[in-house]
């Protein structure tokens, strides 16, 4: 079940897939978000984040995170090979990657 502020940030900030009253799913990116980061550390970092993702993270975040998700076998259109952008929680966690990597 989706944490209300959460959802506002993540998936109805940055998610092309996100549709109301679909509140049980949730990807990976979703979950690792609510894990490590409060409302308030999340609605801090996304301030003024880029919503078209660069794709510079990938192979960090395919094997770090997208590769425990329950949309990976059939349902993500992004991994998918579908002609789709990535969630809301992967373009949120690249551009958090990018800047502590610098």
């Amino acid at each position: 079940m989706k944490e209300d502020a959460h959802t506002e940030l993540i998936c109805k900030g940055f998610c092309s897939f996100y549709r109301e009253g679909k509140e049980e799913l949730t990807c990976e990116t979703y979950n690792f978000l609510v894990r490590n980061l409060t409302e308030g550390e999340l609605r801090g970092m996304i301030q003024g984040i880029e919503r078209t993702p660069d794709l510079s993270c990938d192979d960090y975040i395919k094997d770090v995170i997208c590769g425990k998700c329950d949309f990976l076998e059939g349902d993500c259109d992004f991994r998918g090979g579908r002609v789709s952008p990535p969630c809301g929680g992967y373009v949120i966690i690249e551009s958090l990657r990018r800047w502590v990597t610098g």
